[in-house]
């Protein structure tokens, strides 16, 4: 009888056989775990949305209107009139950031309705605008810019990360503002008006895609149009028409890209915290081009999201939907548009 001292050890074909199990096991459980992950993520950046959603029906309560969108410069100036055949402002402002924090972003406004009232407070409003020459942390943009705002984080793209020496945050959701005349992407050159779009194409800074063109606006309106959006505006019903939800952006180009480069509370009237009517697409889509023809930034008009089936959105109704990627392209388009008298189902 062998005793435990002469009890023999594992054979290399035993060895191997545990290890293949071991294996298999491992590439069994892992996509299990990475489905759960993502299905939390998921529900984690839904519930972003319903509080971005509950915070801008509570700033109605409060206001008597939904929060405006941004603004570039100062909209008392003559400079806010976009040149559209020169490609610039007339005089006075350039691109792309509020004089002052009267015309900062609607995450901004909305921070007293998402238990971030400290950080609203960060900015100064007693100073006046300043027109050019604007330092770094006028008016407290950068100070206000610091605080990485979890609720405005989707937690498949990121974790709360700010960018630049700076390290300013950013925001990986984008409001509503309907349709755009033009195209999709600003960056790779003069691109004809895609099939859902229109000619002549228009710069984000026209009136044109200010919001409000009419019967093609969404809920959120360029702040010095002066426009005070209600929820009951979306005459197709605010249960059919998309406030805010999540925007594209390309893994290679998070911080960077043209609709991620700017902070979020002071982008102005931009990709970075406004998109429009076009087809959703995934952050991987092949599709989607990176950069610019020559490596330049590309500026992104469109929704779309790191999860591998569609984006999340919250609707006027302050309930949130899932939106597959496969969405036709009308259905969405009329889902953006509040104002055209054509209800659209986006139940999938």
């Amino acid at each position: 009888m062998l005793t435990a001292r002469e009890r023999k050890a594992f054979t290399l074909i035993e060895l191997l056989v545990v290890i293949a199990i071991i294996a298999v096991l491992v590439g069994l459980l892992v996509p299990a775990v990475q489905k759960v992950r993502e299905a939390a993520n998921r529900m984690q950046c839904a519930n972003n949305l319903k509080q971005i959603g509950l915070a801008f029906h509570n700033f109605e309560s409060s206001n008597q209107y939904l929060p405006q969108g941004p603004y570039d410069g100062d909209p008392s100036l003559p400079g806010m009139i976009y040149n559209e055949p020169v490609g610039a402002y007339e005089s006075g402002t350039t691109c792309c950031n509020a004089a002052h924090p009267n015309g900062w972003s609607h995450w901004f406004k909305i921070l007293p309705f998402i238990e971030q009232d400290n950080v609203y407070k960060l900015a100064n409003f007693s100073l006046p605008p300043i027109h050019s020459g604007r330092p770094a942390n006028y008016n407290g943009e950068d100070d206000v810019a610091r605080c990485l705002i979890k609720t405005f984080y989707c937690p498949s793209r990121r974790s709360p990360t700010g960018y630049g020496t700076a390290l300013l945050g950013r925001c990986d959701y984008a409001g509503s503002a309907g349709f755009y005349q033009g195209e999709m992407h600003e960056g790779l050159g003069d691109i004809p008006a895609p099939p859902l779009g229109m000619s002549p194409r228009r710069n984000e800074r026209t009136p044109e895609n200010f919001g409000d063109a009419g019967g093609r606006g969404g809920y959120l309106t360029a702040g010095h149009t002066g426009i005070k959006r209600r929820i009951t505006d979306a005459i197709d019903g605010s249960s059919n028409s998309i406030l805010c939800a999540e925007k594209a952006l390309p893994p290679s180009r998070r911080g960077a890209d043209g609709g991620d480069n700017e902070r979020w509370n002071n982008a102005g009237w931009d990709e970075c915290v406004v998109r429009f009517h076009f087809p959703p697409m995934s952050d991987t889509d092949p599709k989607m081009p990176v950069l610019g023809p020559t490596g330049g930034n590309v500026w992104r008009r469109y929704f779309g999201s790191a999860h591998s089936s569609g984006i999340n959105a919250v609707k006027g109704d302050g309930s949130v939907a899932h939106i597959n990627f496969a969405v036709s392209p009308l259905a969405f388009m009329y889902a953006c548009i509040i104002n055209d008298g054509v209800p659209s189902s986006l139940d999938n």
